[in-house]
């Protein structure tokens, strides 16, 4: 019986060898377009194709807008091929609360109406469509089935040379384990190097649009906010993307490549005070990584108000934070009642501002915010040199 097994077992891994050996996994743009449309045709039987014009035209206008870069600009690849095939794009609109996106080989493109909720900008819709569009333009797919099959061969042999060398079953599941684990480290490694060069390929893409590439990186802001604020969301595209945080350093790098010069601080989003309206008042107020440093009034006798002041304090602390300032630069002067970093007044409390509270109050939690903010600020910034300087010496 034992003996009967092992023939088995034989013919079932030669006819694997027989069956990898024998592939080829698209490599023309006529085996792309063939593999895509066998997918594609079982989705459209399997899920739920959207019709409603509010979704499908808007998809279809920012795509073929961004296909027309990808089939005339040759974007150099750092993952996959840079060769341009010229595919016939398709766009199509799949009924999922799921915030994901995908794409399949030779031009067929899918976006879940999850995703189309939460985009508030043609920008943002464009940043996801550039993403997936550079997977099929630089043949991503055609690369990772390439690599996974070389790996199942390799499987196979091991598998093959374990039984004609009569390795003992505990031994060979032990060798094809290690294989498998080999296989599946080799591929995720792939799989984030593809999703870097897409990401790289959709700026390039937006630089040469009429789009603003600043809508790739507001809406994976967008995606970190709504997952911390309703962490059982269904978010598709964490499981096969890198999270946003991750990406938005090389993204900002690859902007400033195609000559963009991004807002870093800004795309970020770490420390980049904003202005926002209260929502129990009629007035404006300062926030830098989501705390409250300050509510202005509107100062009397056709003073400047609360808003107009909001947006000069938050003007006055991004110019400080792109200085370079550090938290112990950040000083309460209780004399004056102002709050100074370096030679910058930040914020200077008025009576208007204490009605219900103390100088030293207002002040205070001014000073607890921009100290928060110029330390996160610091330590993103010592996070990234850091990554980079491992990158350079493990090289």
């Amino acid at each position: 019986m034992r003996a009967i097994r092992y023939i088995r077992f034989s013919i079932t891994i030669i006819a694997i060898c027989l069956l990898i050996s024998g592939c080829v996994w698209c490599d023309s743009k006529k085996d792309e377009e063939k593999t895509g449309r066998e997918y594609a045709n079982q989705i459209d039987k399997e899920l739920v194709i959207v019709d409603d014009p509010e979704y499908v035209d808007r998809v279809q206008r920012v795509g073929q807008a961004l296909v027309k870069i990808a089939n005339s600009q040759e974007v150099n690849a750092s993952y996959g091929e840079s060769k341009i095939y010229d595919f016939k794009y398709q766009f199509k609109v799949i009924e999922d609360k799921d915030v994901n996106a995908f794409a399949l080989p030779g031009g067929f493109i899918y976006v879940n109406t999850g995703l189309l909720d939460v985009i508030d900008s043609d920008d943002e819709l464009a940043g996801v469509l550039a993403h997936e569009i550079a997977h099929i333009a630089h043949h991503h797919t055609s690369r990772l089935l390439k690599e996974q099959s070389k790996f199942d061969k390799y499987v196979a042999l091991i598998a093959l040379a374990g039984i004609f060398g009569k390795v003992k079953n505990t031994d060979l599941n032990n060798i094809l384990l290690g294989a498998q684990m080999l296989r599946t480290g080799k591929t995720s490694s792939q799989t984030m190097d593809a999703e870097r060069d897409a990401d790289r390929t959709a700026v390039a893409y937006l630089a040469r649009s009429n789009f603003k590439a600043e809508g790739l990186l507001t809406f994976m802001q967008k995606l970190d906010r709504i997952h911390a604020e309703n962490p059982s969301l269904p978010l598709g595209i964490y499981k096969t993307h890198p999270s946003p945080f991750q990406r938005i350093d090389s993204i900002t790098q690859a902007m400033v490549a195609e000559g963009l010069a991004p807002n870093v601080r800004k795309l970020k989003g770490v420390a980049y005070a904003q202005v926002v309206a209260d929502e129990n008042s009629d007035q404006y107020k300062v926030i830098i990584c989501d705390r409250d440093v300050c509510m202005p009034a509107s100062l009397k006798n056709g003073g400047p108000t609360s808003k107009e002041r909001a947006e000069q304090i938050a003007k006055r602390i991004n110019t400080m934070l792109d200085s370079g300032i550090r938290a112990k630069d950040i000083i309460e002067n209780t004399a004056s009642s102002c709050l100074v970093a370096g030679n910058i007044e930040i914020f200077k409390v008025e009576p208007e501002d204490t009605k219900a509270r103390k100088n030293t109050e207002v002040l205070a939690q001014a000073k607890s915010a921009l100290e928060r903010a110029a330390w996160a600020d610091w330590l993103c910034n010592s996070c990234t040199a850091s990554r980079e300087l491992t990158s350079v010496t493990s090289d």
